[in-house]
């Protein structure tokens, strides 16, 4: 993973960890360096995946061996040292080597490398195995500007056979490179031209994978033991298959051994990124990588799931003495992988699907795999709904950010679907969303142009260095104050010279201790006296390319003027609030990572304020319980009331990559230099976290903590918030409130004290009040909020109890006393009943079939009115139901006619004795003539037709 680097998503070359080393950013902590380096490639200018397999030496994990002089040795003892080393320890046979050179470049205005030809003729290698290149094979740049210079590279002929320089870079399997060195004597400057370094390196690199084959004698990498224990842990799991072959092409028919080389090569990627702390939520490439060998391991190697989860342990006992992380974190690796299975399975059951139906009537898609890209198949029908003839920057930026595809699958369906796409385009829309803010009343572009503007006019930039000025004297924090100037005056995104009275608008200052908006941290506010007589308020601050502007109001008669000193003094409380609850966040991120235990955590983002602080992390294993969280609390409780010192270190890059247990967050860039490390040391928790925000002195600072909401953002990942001092012992006060009148009432309810609808109220306003926003007053302990709710719920299902035998007794009663005293009789003398249940007015749930019940032995209609909605229900014994009259013609041709509804049977019952009339709205004002005509139309069918 590249900490300090964001041009690369992935470390590719050996040089990545020494670039500001290159750059002249740092001075190096050795001035001769080799190592190991932990190389991935897959994407950009080194994009091996799609090769991978095909041949036996491109892998997408591989180690990249070198040896580095920081302006020690140079050209000759470099070549003397590679050279001794490949002939003597190594044992390789001179003769099948060949190296290359400079041969010089008339554009860069640069002469052919001869320094470099004559000292490898001068080691003693003869002239035809001496073969010169241009800038494109033999030239070595970082970037577009930065530090670079010729470079040599060592050939193999692996068949030993006669000369073949004629062959040398022209890509055979057979004639590969091996090892690569890189004369840094160059800079490229930002107009292109080349100039000379004051200090030069050596950068080289040579592939242990390629190596080893070399020293085994071995034509392909995977045939050297570096792979062999993957093939045969494969071959044992997989009963029945076939042993790797070692076959490529034509010969490997049903592409088993491509698979073998594949599934190895992803497993040590795989376990290599994620030992880093990579997830692959945060990696569309590793996601795509990782669900590529599931997908091999299920269609190839017949396993379900589990296969890639053990093949880590094979790469963790096979690398872990040499990078320890493999084997401290391969719980955390197994646990990603079984979650990232659980995701990719459910998520292509849907898929799979509609991609198959796609492709009957889009053929030319074939080639795209929804299996690795489940996205696919909305990103096409919104691709296919613009009807669009290119895939725009933005477009692009929704099919990357929503769909999940990433640049190889957005260029591969815009080729399929004939679509203009510029890769480019791309990137730079990606780098656009990783820099916007929330900039408040004007826009980024804005500051961009008036940053630019400052630069011209050499206006130096904000030293905000004094936001770390502050101490603890006698048990309270003391903040500098700071002079300064003001340099420049913006108004509705307009440079201008003065203000008026109560005008806003933004200062640029020469200096500030306010803190800007980073590493979650709210900015701070304050204020700025200029003399006695005038004061601007800030309420923001914004750092924009190092300038910082100050937001607020200038709240004084008379005017502001350019040039002005002044004295700038924070809001102390506000500070101290946002210093507490930041040092907190790193304790809960500590005490998540050892409440879970051997689960996964993983940060996502965290926000601090004065108020409150929240903090999003993906938990790869089971959910956070509330006994979870009570644990977690309980944790940073202690380490407050410890007293413990919170420690503060400035280091730099190379420091920080030789440091272990440190939190890194995925995906964030730290600086190479000025780093800010943030220890917290106790007995049960131990935080070590790179942070740029402003932390208390002692945990005692905080003074309390307490959780007052947990909430799911998705399948992995969990918000949790949290209030510290003040906020923390006003939480725990309301919870003890609410939970003596909950407690209250549910004594109210055992002694049966408190009438029904007055219980009903307070459960209600009691449950509403458990909803509490992050700055209300009323806020609570989250596990008292849940234990609150077990209760109310556990109350309120209790009073529904108790409601729904009231309204059985209501019921009854009412359609006992129409029996004895309301029970209709035809001509004939045939009891029949239509009433209207009065009792429903007054009930939120009418069951009709419990009214029926009642008179079963006699042709009946009820009908109710409750909330405007209207219901009927007609019962007729099977003994009265006669051609003319049964249960559906009656309430049909009267009571459904009325209220123009309609009618239907209860499931699995005969219409001709039981019917109910669907529920019907009817407007208050309606109600009573509506009535008054189906009781009386229901009376006379019956009349007419029993």
């Amino acid at each position: 993973m590249p900490y300090c680097d964001p041009t690369v998503a992935f470390v590719n070359a050996g040089m990545n960890q020494f670039k500001s080393v290159f750059l002249g950013q740092q001075s190096p902590m050795y001035t001769r360096v080799s190592n190991s380096q932990k190389c991935v490639r897959v994407g950009g200018k080194h994009n091996d995946i799609s090769i991978v397999g095909s041949d036996g030496y491109h892998h997408t994990f591989f180690e990249m061996l070198g040896n580095w002089s920081f302006d020690d040795y140079f050209k000759k003892e470099a070549c003397e040292m590679a050279w001794n080393l490949l002939i003597g320890p190594y044992g390789i046979n001179p003769s099948s080597l060949y190296v290359t050179y400079f041969a010089g470049d008339t554009k860069m205005n640069l002469e052919s490398d001869l320094e470099c030809r004559d000292i490898w003729k001068s080691i003693g290698i003869a002239d035809d195995h001496i073969v010169p290149f241009g800038s494109k094979e033999n030239f070595w740049e970082m970037g577009a500007t930065g530090p670079c210079g010729p470079c040599t590279e060592i050939h193999i002929d692996h068949l030993g056979q006669k000369n073949r320089s004629l062959d040398v870079n022209r890509g055979l399997p057979d004639l590969t490179e091996l090892w690569n060195i890189v004369f840094i004597q160059y800079n490229r400057n930002i107009n292109g031209t080349i100039s000379l370094l004051p200090k030069r390196h050596i950068d080289t690199g040579m592939g242990l994978e390629r190596l080893t084959a070399i020293l085994q004698n071995k034509s392909s990498n995977y045939d050297t033991d570096i792979f062999s224990n993957l093939f045969n842990y494969i071959t044992k799991k997989c009963k029945g298959l076939p042993v790797y072959a070692g076959k490529f092409g034509a010969n490997d028919l049903k592409g088993i051994d491509t698979s073998y080389r594949i599934l190895a090569d992803h497993s040590r990627m795989i376990t290599a990124c994620l030992a880093d702390g990579m997830i692959p939520e945060e990696n569309q490439k590793l996601r795509r990588i990782l669900r590529k060998a599931m997908l091999i391991s299920e269609t190839v190697f017949k396993q379900k799931k589990g296969l890639i989860t053990e093949l880590t342990k094979v790469v963790s006992d096979n690398l872990g003495a040499v990078y320890p992380e493999m084997e401290k974190n391969l719980s955390q690796i197994q646990e990603i992988i079984m979650y990232e299975e659980e995701v990719y399975k459910s998520i292509r059951l849907t898929a799979s699907k509609d991609w198959y139906k796609l492709l009957e009537k889009e053929p030319k898609l074939k080639d795209l795999n929804v299996l690795e890209m489940p996205g696919l198949v909305t990103a096409y029908n919104e691709l296919i709904s613009l009807n669009t003839q290119t895939i725009s920057s933005q477009l692009a930026f929704k099919l990357y950010d929503s769909y999940g595809l990433d640049e190889f699958t957005i260029q591969s369906l815009s080729e399929a679907l004939n679509l203009k796409f510029e890769s480019e385009y791309l990137k730079k829309e990606l780098d656009l969303a990783r820099k916007r803010t929330k900039l408040g009343f004007l826009s980024r572009n804005t500051f961009e142009n008036i940053t630019q503007n400052l630069i011209k006019q050499n206006i130096s930039k904000t030293d905000d260095s004094f936001k770390y000025n502050y101490c603890l004297k006698n048990d309270a924090y003391e903040f500098d104050d700071v002079d300064i100037k003001v340099l420049k005056i913006i108004k509705n995104g307009k440079e201008i010279n003065s203000i008026e009275s109560n005008t806003e608008c933004y200062l640029v200052l020469d200096r500030t201790n306010l803190y800007s908006e980073a590493g979650g941290q709210n900015s701070d506010k304050g204020f700025i006296k200029f003399g006695n007589e005038k004061l601007f308020k800030i309420n923001d601050t914004l750092n924009i390319n190092g300038y910082i502007f100050h937001k607020g109001e200038f709240a004084s008669d008379g005017k502001l003027q350019i040039g002005e000193n002044g004295l700038l003094s924070l809001d102390k409380e506000y500070r101290l609030k946002n210093m507490a609850n930041h040092t907190a966040t790193h304790l809960l991120n500590a005490a998540l990572k050892k409440v879970v235990n051997n689960g996964v955590t993983c940060q996502k983002s965290s926000t601090v304020t004065p108020d409150y602080l929240s903090f999003d992390v993906g938990v790869y294993s089971k959910k956070l319980s509330i006994e979870d969280i009570e644990k977690v609390e309980h944790l940073i409780g202690d380490a407050i009331r410890n007293s413990v010192c919170v420690n503060v270190s400035e280091i730099n890059s190379q420091q920080l990559l030789n440091l272990s247990d440190v939190t890194l967050i995925p995906g964030e860039v730290y600086p190479e230099v000025g780093i800010r490390l943030i220890e917290i040391e106790t007995r049960d928790l131990f935080s070590r976290e790179p942070c740029c925000g402003t932390h208390v002195r002692n945990t005692s600072d905080i003074q309390d903590i307490c959780i007052t909401n947990v909430r799911s953002l998705g399948r992995s990942t969990t918000s949790l918030t949290a209030v510290t001092r003040d906020r923390a012992i006003l939480a725990r006060t309301n919870g003890e409130k609410i939970i003596n009148k909950v407690m209250n009432i549910k004594e109210k309810l055992n002694l049966s004290t408190i009438e029904l609808n007055i219980l009903d109220k307070s459960i209600s306003q009691l449950k509403q009040k458990l909803n509490h926003n992050l700055d209300d007053e009323f806020i609570l302990p989250v596990y008292v909020k849940s234990e609150c709710l077990k209760i109310l719920d556990d109350l309120a299902k209790r009073l529904r109890d108790s409601e729904r035998d009231s309204l059985k007794q209501f019921i009854d009663l009412e359609m006992k006393s129409v029996i004895e005293t309301n029970e209709c009789r035809t001509k004939n003398n045939k009891p029949y009943i239509v009433h209207f249940l009065g009792c429903s007015s007054i009930l939120d749930n009418v069951p009709l079939q419990r009214a029926t019940k009642v008179c079963a032995n006699v042709p009946v209609i009820v009908i109710s009115y409750s909330d405007d909605m209207a219901k009927a229900r007609c019962c007729v014994p099977q003994n009265m139901v006669t051609d003319k009259f049964n249960a559906e013609l009656w309430l049909n041709n009267t009571v459904v006619n009325v209220f123009k509804s309609s009618s239907s049977a209860p499931k699995g019952q005969d219409a001709t004795l039981v019917c109910n009339m669907k529920a019907k709205r009817i407007k208050k004002i309606h109600w009573d003539s509506l009535i008054e005509e189906a009781l009386v139309s229901a009376k006379k069918f019956a009349d007419t037709y029993l």
